[in-house]
């Protein structure tokens, strides 16, 4: 890793090594899974099954890529929450470095992470058409780079960013902008790419990453494709402010 990639990757992930908590806890049915990259790392997330009460199960899954900080321990209770309303299994599975994964977190790595998760659910027996990714924050620039190279039923992006160089530019003026490369997590390009459904949804008082960031993805991407925009929401608190259209939509692109 060079010193421009170390400068990206410090300022960028914030892992947590500690699990404070488990679906355990809280009486959630889960499986705890390990899955292996294809450079040596081993991942550490859970599987969680389709739990929506009076809700018939379905055979499709969703691939929940987390934001920057914390680990599955913290972010299991999103993907727990939509399926009270959507009856989809679901994978979370940390990055290299979080939790008990291995390694240490890098742009480059955590797409491998991302492509060995999608790899897992392949094995599992879950057919590309089964499985729909949702990327929350850094995760939306993660799921854009899988949905761009792999076949999927769908992708949602949540509070995400057009690219690795504008967010840059907003959050740290002091890099010198020019040294970042562009073909690293750059969204309104890959989105461009995306045949898949594409929901994409933000917070209007996200006070992190400006909604306008959202606006330019839903302007490139291609149809079939959605916007939601939540009404007070900042950027750590929109899963309070998730709506019945907002669920309704998940349905239409996870079952």
């Amino acid at each position: 890793m060079d010193i421009l990639e170390t400068l990206h990757s410090n300022l960028i992930f914030y892992p947590s090594k500690e699990l404070n908590s488990s679906p355990a806890s809280e009486g959630i049915q889960y499986e705890e899974v390990y899955i292996d990259t294809s450079d040596g790392e081993k991942l550490y997330g859970y599987f969680l099954p389709s739990v929506g009460v009076g809700l018939k199960p379905s055979r499709t899954v969703m691939l929940y890529l987390h934001g920057n900080a914390e680990n599955v321990s913290a972010w299991y209770m999103a993907c727990t929450e939509i399926q009270k309303h959507v009856p989809v299994n679901s994978l979370i599975v940390d990055y290299r470095g979080y939790g008990k994964s291995t390694g240490t977190p890098s742009l480059d790595g955590v797409i491998l992470d991302a492509k060995a998760m999608y790899k897992y659910l392949i094995d599992r027996g879950y057919k590309p058409g089964d499985i729909s990714v949702y990327g929350r924050s850094i995760g939306g620039a993660i799921a854009l780079e899988l949905a761009a190279c792999e076949k999927i039923k769908s992708v949602v992006v949540q509070s995400s960013f057009t690219s690795l160089k504008d967010i840059a530019k907003e959050l740290y003026a002091f890099l010198p902008h020019e040294l970042i490369k562009n073909n690293i997590w750059n969204s309104k390009e890959l989105i461009t790419k995306i045949k898949a459904p594409v929901l994409i949804s933000h917070g209007d008082k996200d006070e992190i990453i400006s909604i306008n960031h959202s606006y330019k993805l839903y302007e490139l991407a291609n149809e079939p494709k959605k916007l939601i925009v939540l009404k007070g929401a900042t950027h750590n608190d929109i899963s309070s402010f998730l709506s019945e259209e907002y669920f309704k939509t998940l349905k239409e692109y996870f079952l």
